[in-house]
């Protein structure tokens, strides 16, 4: 890959997958990248599941091996949408448009595995406090930029702002927050509780992930190498109804909902529950004169379906590709091309998961069901073929914003679905 002007600087802000991606595809490349971060972890975050398309992301990388050492092989997913149906999508239906399989990880070793990578690779990593201040170009634009202590963390930079400056810092927007750039919010307002644990019956087939539609919003189940990973998804209000602590939540959405008490009934949680704040948003603006954004801190969709890392790890490399195969005078052109696509792949997530959760992909699985008892034959055996590739590729991240595959499934939603409501499968 040719750099167009070198050498440059690239400061990063954030050592998270998103953040630290981008430094090691970088510096391969001979630029100088350095990332900065508090290095405060919480020892349990929140995307554990991957999708095929990260498997790619795992090559370039050169890190496959070690993160199917620290993981478990994922052959696919399982949507438990009422006690007695099931939906499950096997990987291999995705085969010659990305991997088929995946992995789940336990995200502390994983992290610092990327982290490592990066490292490994040339980046330099200072670990702080990073201070932002606003600055003005010429023209009276405010952006971000480095304090002069955190400036003096680089010595080598002499207390110079990098030629570019990048906003990894997922959820805390540090850069928007700093400038005062809105954001789209999505329509749901959820909270999740997760925790490990042991003496659990693990899905089958093995490493399969497990989404189960519950009375109120969803769980997931993954497993990990050690451990099985459940997780509640649900609004805040109904959340009120299983107790009042996260612990207490947790156990009685477990306990109350048949298929998570079946697997479950001799559990013992290894870990702290962890809360998160699930929302769904899109930054109005990811780039400026001399910065742009990556992974959350640009936009994020759901957990359902499992997007975030692939987009955290994907629009690093996408950026980083951005940065290296254009000129510093285009940049300005080259990062409306990467927002663009960035904001498409969300909208495309979105539209996906809204579908999830509005119950179309489930009446519609129902109805191709039924189609095929009444109907058997090569020609609905290659239709079904067909859409369960188109589905599984976009639920694998690399059909996502395909335009085929987004306008064969809207048409199949709006217009293939016959003798069931979707309402009766939606997750509320």
């Amino acid at each position: 890959m040719k750099i167009a002007s070198k050498p440059f600087r690239v400061g990063i802000v954030g050592a998270g997958p998103a953040g630290a991606t981008l430094a090691c595809l970088l510096a391969k490349e001979g630029v100088d990248a350095v990332f900065f971060d508090d290095g405060k972890r919480p020892d349990m975050v929140v995307g554990e599941s991957l999708v095929p398309r990260l498997v790619n992301v795992f090559r370039r990388l050169g890190i496959e091996d070690e993160v199917a050492k620290l993981g478990t092989y994922k052959p696919g997913v399982t949507w438990i949408f009422d006690e007695n149906d099931a939906l499950e999508l096997s990987f291999t239906a995705m085969r010659g448009v990305l991997p088929t399989y995946a992995y789940n990880v336990h995200r502390r070793p994983f992290d610092d595995l990327v982290h490592q990578t990066a490292l490994d690779a040339g980046a330099r990593f200072v670990p702080c406090d990073v201070k932002l201040e606003v600055g003005l170009t010429e023209r009276g634009e405010k952006v971000p930029r480095l304090s002069a202590a955190t400036l003096a963390l680089v010595p080598d930079w002499n207390g110079k702002q990098p030629d570019l400056l990048v906003d990894a810092s997922g959820r805390r927007r540090l850069f928007a927050k700093l400038l005062g750039i809105k954001a789209a919010i999505g329509d749901r307002k959820d909270v999740s509780h997760f925790a490990h644990y042991e003496n659990c019956t693990m899905p089958v087939p093995s490493g399969q992930t497990v989404i189960t539609r519950l009375k109120h919003g969803w769980s997931w189940r993954i497993p990990l190498l050690h451990a099985l990973s459940i997780g509640v998804v649900f609004d805040k209000e109904h959340a009120k109804q299983y107790g009042k602590t996260p612990e207490e939540q947790l156990e009685a959405v477990i306990d109350q909902n048949k298929p998570l008490a079946d697997a479950c009934p001799n559990r013992k949680r290894i870990t702290p529950v962890t809360t998160y704040a699930n929302y769904q948003l899109i930054s109005e603006q990811g780039h400026g004169d001399g910065w742009v954004t990556v992974g959350d801190s640009f936009g994020f969709v759901d957990p359902m379906l499992s997007p975030g890392l692939c987009m955290a790890m994907t629009s690093a490399e996408m950026l980083a590709d951005a940065i290296l195969q254009n000129r510093k005078d285009d940049w300005d052109r080259a990062f409306k091309n990467y927002l663009d696509w960035f904001r498409d792949m969300l909208n495309a997530w979105q539209e996906l998961v809204d579908m999830f959760y509005g119950g179309q992909i489930f009446a519609l699985q129902r109805t191709g069901t039924r189609m095929s008892q009444m109907f058997p034959g090569k020609i609905s055996m290659v239709m079904q073929r067909h859409f369960e590739k188109n589905i599984s590729g976009m639920a694998g991240g690399g059909l996502t914003n395909h335009p085929y595959s987004r306008n064969l499934l809207r048409f199949m939603t709006r217009f293939a679905i016959y003798g069931e409501e979707p309402a009766d499968y939606a997750v509320v």
